[in-house]
């Protein structure tokens, strides 16, 4: 009979502790639980299929794979067609060195948008807006290029010149290397008429000063681009 008694006491006690041992696990914040199916749902967000597209673009018989994330101001223009790898494949391309090209788009009334591509290191450089390219120099190393946009105004042509490293697509500062008294040509502040890269340091200008009477005189200006 007393062993009977100690079991039946010592059963109680065992079931107390497990309620306790119980309780306390559900008070503790820090226990982990298992996640039942349906519980947590993970979506996944949908890509941007526009900044993702990829073209194949081909110019001059060379083939170059064109993302869209690569080129954002070229995209966007090619955008707004219906068919934009057609409309790109369409556009000028000016190849300038390998896997450098210049292109004109966004064209109205013969001013255009202006842009220097580099396929290679997927990048662009924006040269100009609303005007019309009349010509491009490239530096006897190649490794600047100068490219020369002309605007109409009433008191006749006026010009803006950029000169770029072709490494970078980063355009250079031009300082004057003599005694012209000439604002920088980069504004479209007066008529140039010829640009030429004289050495890997100077590029001379030919140009009209903005103060010119109705018969002026050609001026011309040594710049620093280096």
């Amino acid at each position: 009979m007393y062993k009977t008694c100690l079991i039946i006491v010592s059963f109680c006690f065992i079931l107390i502790g497990c309620n306790n041992n119980a309780d306390a696990e559900d008070e503790d914040p820090a226990k982990v639980h298992a996640v039942e199916e349906g519980e947590i749902k993970v979506e996944k967000e949908p890509a941007t299929e526009k900044a993702e597209q990829k073209l194949q673009l081909t110019v001059q018989g060379n083939s170059y794979p064109f993302q869209f994330n690569d080129f954002p101001i070229l995209s966007q223009y090619v955008q707004n067609f219906d068919r934009p790898e057609e409309t790109l494949q369409n556009l000028p391309f000016v190849q300038i060195k390998e896997d450098q090209f210049f292109v004109e788009f966004a064209c109205h009334e013969e001013r255009c948008s202006h842009l220097l591509l580099d396929f290679g290191e997927k990048n662009s450089f924006l040269l100009s807006d609303l005007s019309a390219w009349r010509t491009t120099k490239i530096s006897p190393d190649n490794q600047y290029a100068a490219f020369l946009f002309e605007r109409a105004t009433a008191e006749g042509a006026k010009h803006q010149l950029t000169v770029v490293d072709l490494s970078t697509l980063e355009p250079v500062e031009l300082e004057a290397a003599d005694n012209q008294l000439l604002l920088k040509p980069n504004h479209y502040q007066y008529t140039i008429h010829d640009v030429t890269f004289m050495d890997e340091e100077q590029l001379k200008i030919i140009s009209t000063p903005m103060d010119a009477g109705e018969d002026p005189a050609y001026v011309t200006s040594m710049w620093n681009y280096q």
